[in-house]
């Protein structure tokens, strides 16, 4: 430009002051800032408008600061916007021109054509800026998520006859959300879902906590039954946690050795059994989520593993998707899907499919976590057919001792249901059939009800009726009474007897209350 100094001046920052670049070293040396709509630099970089001044030291619009810093006598000056269409980059001055008093205008037609190519390497440099930004946000989002994972067991596991599965989708790169499993010393197995409230970085930091607490508990469950664990992990969350902030667990611990499944609900919705014919919902007492009141109580309900083949626990994120329409997952499409399965292995891709399916229209608002158990142990058969004899009675002991071991029964509730069903047998053997009678055909079959167990004998000997065996097991002091002890260990065990003759047999029903 032939002239003594130039400048660029560039906002810095949201505070829209302008910081002077410019060819005279002291001035960038002392990082001279014009404040936000102070000076002719400023009065340009508002109104985009170029201003050529021939006398810009005695102008009032002159900020004088720059120039007091620095021997320079500001005398002409033109400066002129830095354009991106509508907006404006910075400004650029030129001071003081060698060939004159002022700068002409063919000056000022030159230093915007300067100003247009600064504009364009700005925006060029911008860009740049703003790509290597976003790489670095994506790289530490990256390293972020991969360190959250971390945090994550394997999403798919076999622990010796029970398999875990999982799905596991954050709304963003990473999340509140997170399952855990955990393979305890006693063959038990710990696990569940949960969520963090929040999102973003604090709800996985938060995630963090909570899962490393969660692996570093876990063996408790050894010697405190799973209420008492929940509320010792409770405790260490209200003391890690800042006020405000909690986690919703669902936690199931799983016996397969004693067949009982332990259930805690904190803060999520319940979980789900297929039962062999349909899903529903298992029936657990409500909890606060943990991190909230280190006074919280909490509850588990006591399940036989038995109850279902597939067992589902999943955050509210599966729930809580709307489609384009408006409407929730939970309204209608979350029982249609779990109306649509046998209970087969496929069935949580299954579920995933028709969630995705649901909400393909739409962006995730919150963490979606599920997570499947399936019991592989072969069940044992529900009943059994033998010839009625002394030497066969046996056959149905082991029968009702192996049928309620797969169902969680306690051993006391076993040992009665053993005794009282080996009195029935005996009665049978000795007096329903004739000592000629060769075909002595018998069945027993047991049934697990909500409440109760019930057990069905059938024989084609001779039966008895109901009032018989009102009879039978009347008080010694009645003179009527005939029957011997064996009847009335029957009546103590069992909650009802009921004995019938139905299409040329006999049945004996037998229901004992599980409470």
């Amino acid at each position: 430009m032939d002239c003594e100094v130039c400048s660029i001046l560039l906002p810095d920052g949201p505070s829209e002051d302008l910081l002077i670049r410019s060819t005279l070293d002291p001035i960038n040396v002392m990082e001279v800032r014009v404040p936000k709509g102070k000076g002719i630099a400023g009065e340009v970089y508002s109104t985009k408008t170029v201003v050529n001044i021939e006398d810009a030291l005695h102008d009032p619009r002159h900020f004088r600061p720059a120039s007091d810093k620095s021997d320079l006598v500001t005398r002409a000056m033109v400066t002129i916007p830095l354009l991106d269409g509508d907006r404006c980059l910075g400004v650029m001055q030129a001071i003081n021109p060698n060939h004159g008093a002022a700068f002409t205008t063919q000056d000022v037609e030159m230093f915007e054509i300067f100003g247009s190519l600064i504009a364009v390497t700005l925006m060029r440099l911008e860009s740049q800026k703003k790509a290597i930004l976003e790489a670095e946000n994506r790289q530490q989002l990256s390293l972020a998520t991969e360190i959250q994972n971390s945090f994550l067991p394997a999403p798919q596991v076999r622990l010796g006859e029970v398999s875990v599965e999982t799905f596991y989708e954050p709304a963003s790169e990473v999340g509140g959300d997170f399952y855990f499993w955990h393979q305890i010393d006693d063959g038990k197995i710990l696990l569940g879902v949960g969520d963090v409230c929040g999102k973003g970085l604090a709800a996985a930091l938060d995630m963090a906590r909570g899962t490393t607490l969660i692996a570093s508990t876990a063996h408790l469950c050894v010697s405190m039954n799973l209420a008492e664990w929940m509320a010792t992990l409770n405790k260490r969350l209200c003391g890690v946690m800042k006020a405000g902030r909690f986690i919703a667990i669902n936690a199931m611990l799983v016996c397969p050795k004693m067949r009982r499944v332990w259930l805690c609900c904190a803060g999520l919705p319940g979980a789900q059994v297929f039962d062999g014919k349909v899903w529903k919902e298992v029936v657990a007492p409500g909890n606060a989520p943990l991190g909230i009141s280190c006074a919280a109580r909490y509850e588990a309900a006591n399940l036989p593993f038995s109850a279902g083949r597939q067992w589902m626990l999943y955050t509210d994120g599966i729930l809580e998707v709307q489609n384009s329409a408006g409407e929730y997952f939970e309204d209608h499409a979350f029982a249609a899907a779990l109306q649509h399965s046998n209970g087969d292995d496929g069935f949580l891709n299954h579920l995933v499919e028709q969630w995705r399916t649901f909400a393909q229209d739409s962006s995730y608002q919150d963490d979606a976590t599920v997570l499947m158990i399936t019991d592989h142990s072969p069940p044992p058969p529900d009943e059994i057919a033998l010839t009625c004899h002394p030497d066969t009675l046996r056959l149905v002991r082991e029968f009702i001792e192996a049928w309620s071991a797969y169902h969680g029964l306690a051993d006391e509730f076993t040992g009665l249901l053993v005794l009282g069903c080996d009195e029935v047998m005996s009665n049978i053997c000795k007096y329903a059939y004739c000592s000629t009678s060769t075909g002595r055909a018998a069945s027993c079959r047991m049934e697990s009800g909500p409440d109760s167990v019930r057990i069905l004998i059938e024989h084609f000997g001779s039966g008895i009726t109901n009032e018989d065996f009102q009879k039978l097991v009347a008080p010694p002091s009645i003179d009527r009474r005939i029957g011997g002890l064996g009847l009335h260990v029957i009546s103590e065990i069992f909650d009802r007897v009921d004995f019938r003759r139905e299409e040329g047999r006999s049945a004996i029903e037998l229901v004992k209350s599980l409470q």
